[in-house]
């Protein structure tokens, strides 16, 4: 639990840094590229204004100090007539301009055309990975004064910020991992310290409060041998041994909550299931209720054997306690439809399951008397069973969901099918 803790505020505190930086130099670079169209708007206005001409004075009061003479040399633009109902440029003045985007430029015109014909005298076109501004003036019916200018040269500076942006984002997000790793225990340390108090507390007062049950346990037997045997010592032994039980699930609970204290090797879940399902057969069989088990052989993952029969127990007695009268209890094992998985399923008929929030099946101490309980026999749990196999489902590395459907309640396991080869594997390494 510590660890998942750790890992998740290291991922969340990555993922926090990574979108701030994300957000700041995307800012930036937005801020930049809007600059560079805005700077290119005005030189074209001064060009076109000018009748083609880069009037200096006029483009340093739009520019401010930011624009000199040495400036001029930079902007790559040509000037020409733009006949709107031939889609056909004639070149004015192409001195300021290389060939190749003169060419580029103008085989757009179709699209520059039909975009002034509509109202449109400013935009940008692109071409052959090039990218242009224009601002045309009407000089005649069809006929317009364009200047492009191409935006190379003026967003220059963003592309080389694009790239910083992202040098310097992967190597500040592996930066922080490697800090967040070194320090992240810190970070989780007060956490850890309250939790190994709280396993130590449950653990202990478990061990503490077991010797007034069991001597509470002994002399009501002596009562009852006594000849005092009435509904009261009755009641105190039932007590006292739902007491017992509550103080072992606490206890379990606590153990099963780290990882670490389970050591993790190929078990044949087949056999485990098998095992469990036939402890159950007499105590559905006394019930009257119809008990079904499909079970594939052989079908091996990767747990802990005590824990994994544990796991399925919780499921099969939970599903005896609130199957119907009557009803149905069918288990089974079988691999999913790719063969990567081994699911487990438990369903029991349950026909008031229908307003049952299936979510909150596997909160720790939620108590289904709320919701599904109908009889002081099904109100004997304490909302922890499921909570347990949740926690050892977890461990294991698999996933566990419950739904309600046609009157049917369906617990499913998915865990990680081992093959065969992984398996021969594993038992070689354990001999040696």
């Amino acid at each position: 639990m510590i660890k998942k803790i750790r890992r998740r505020f290291m991922w969340l505190a990555t993922l926090s840094l990574f979108l701030v930086m994300i957000i700041s130099f995307a800012s930036l670079i937005g801020i930049s590229y809007a600059r560079s169209n805005s700077e290119a708007d005005e030189i074209l206005t001064v060009i076109v204004k000018n009748d083609g001409r880069l009037n200096l004075k006029e483009a340093k009061n739009r520019l401010g100090d930011q624009y000199n003479r040495e400036g001029m040399f930079k902007y790559r633009y040509f000037t020409g007539m733009l006949d709107t109902s031939k889609a056909k440029t004639t070149v004015i003045d192409s001195d300021h301009i290389i060939a190749d985007s003169l060419n580029s430029a103008l085989s757009r015109d179709q699209e520059v055309a039909l975009a002034v014909r509509n109202g449109k005298l400013r935009g940008t076109i692109h071409s052959s990975h090039m990218r242009f501004r224009y601002l045309a003036k009407k000089v005649s019916k069809n006929k317009y004064f364009i200047c492009f200018i191409d935006l190379a040269p003026l967003i220059q500076s963003t592309l080389l910020l694009v790239r910083y942006a992202m040098c310097f984002t992967i190597a500040g997000v592996l930066i922080f991992m490697v800090i967040m790793g070194l320090l992240a225990g810190k970070a989780v340390e007060p956490i850890k310290e309250a939790y190994d108090k709280q396993r130590r507390f449950i653990t202990n007062a478990g061990h503490e409060l077991k010797t007034p049950l069991a001597v509470i346990s002994a002399n009501t037997e002596m009562e009852e041998i006594l000849g005092n045997d009435d509904e009261w010592n009755q009641s105190t032994i039932e007590q006292v041994q739902r007491m017992t039980r509550l103080i072992d699930e606490l206890i379990t609970v606590t153990r099963m909550s780290e990882p670490d204290e389970l050591v993790l090797s190929p078990v044949n879940f087949s056999e485990k299931v098998s095992e469990s399902a036939k402890s159950f057969r007499s105590v559905l069989a006394k019930d009257g209720k119809d008990y079904e088990v499909k079970i594939e052989p052989d079908l091996y993952v990767n747990a802990e054997s005590r824990s994994l029969l544990e796991l399925v127990n919780i499921l099969i007695d939970n599903a005896q306690k609130y199957c119907d009268d009557h009803g149905k209890v069918l288990v089974v094992l079988a691999k999913s439809r790719l063969n990567q998985n081994a699911v487990l399923t438990v369903s029991n008929s349950y026909r008031d399951g229908k307003n049952v929030d299936t979510k909150r099946f596997f909160e720790r101490f939620y108590r289904e008397d709320e919701s599904h309980h109908h009889d002081e026999k099904k109100k004997s749990g304490f909302g922890i069973g499921l909570s347990m196999a949740q926690d050892l489902v977890c461990t294991f590395g698999g996933k566990i969901s419950a739904h309600w459907e046609d009157g049917v309640m369906t617990f499913t396991v998915t865990l990680k099918r081992l093959t065969s080869k992984k398996v021969a594997a594993s038992n070689a390494d354990n001999q040696e």
